[in-house]
């Protein structure tokens, strides 16, 4: 891993059509350049694994993106998000992506990476811990299976809208959670955090050795995060094509 690229939280849906035209061009443009792109989970507003479904119609520019940089070498790792969980053929098979559905670490450059989605620091709430564990079971897999991708993706929107509302506001933002999170990591030893789902695009120092980096919001604010070996991570801002400096 000399040349990573870490990018979520795009909330990507099936009718912004120039947004993925505009978000495919960038991805094309990292072909070369990273050799690893870290998927931070939430990129689509709705996915769900569903056998035989291929999500051309719903997400084909981004897929076909997504493709061509697999064909030309890079390793896309995927941590499931909030909005899409149970990737299925699509990525594990078709873009032969690594899928985490919780936290993983590696060791890069002799520092431990601690890697996640982020919402396992809100799952510590009890609101958002229900909600969680309501959301990821097989009994609630079974049942969306069952409801299939149309009547889901057409429920989508509308459950999407009332999480936003609830979670996506910033009074339910809960800076101390996130921050105690990643302490948490911190004190059992891994030198680096990496997280998305708080939407705020983020390097600091977390007390001693301890980096945290948060990729931000792909889509409002445009933001990502990159790792080049020798140079450390930064943060960059715009889905202009990319080139090699950044």
């Amino acid at each position: 891993m000399r040349h990573c690229l870490f990018l979520g939280d795009a909330h990507i849906r099936p009718n912004e059509k120039a947004f993925q035209e505009r978000l495919s061009r960038f991805l094309d443009s990292l072909s070369g350049k990273f050799d690893h792109l870290f998927i931070m989970g939430d990129l689509f507003e709705f996915w769900f694994g569903f056998r035989g479904f291929s999500y051309r119609n719903e997400y084909g520019p981004i897929l076909e993106s997504l493709g061509n940089l697999v064909r030309k070498g890079t390793q896309i790792i995927y941590f499931e998000g909030n909005h899409d969980l149970n990737m299925g053929a699509v990525f594990s098979q078709n873009l032969h992506a690594w899928v985490y559905p919780d936290a993983t670490w590696f060791i890069v450059g002799g520092k431990r990476w601690f890697v996640t989605h982020g919402d396992l620091a809100s799952a510590r709430g009890i609101r958002y811990g229900t909600y969680r564990k309501l959301i990821r079971n097989r009994a609630t897999y079974a049942l969306i299976h069952l409801l299939g991708p149309r009547l889901m993706l057409g429920m989508a929107d509308r459950l999407a809208a009332l999480s936003h509302h609830v979670y996506h506001v910033p009074e339910a933002f809960n800076a101390r959670r996130y921050r105690e999170y990643v302490q948490d990591q911190c004190k059992r030893g891994y030198d680096v955090v990496i997280m998305g789902h708080t939407h705020r695009a983020e390097i600091r120092r977390e007390g001693e050795g301890c980096l945290y980096v948060n990729c931000g919001d792909l889509k409002q604010e445009e933001t990502y995060a990159t790792y080049h070996e020798g140079e450390g991570f930064r943060l960059g801002r715009g889905l202009e094509p990319i080139d090699s400096s950044a």
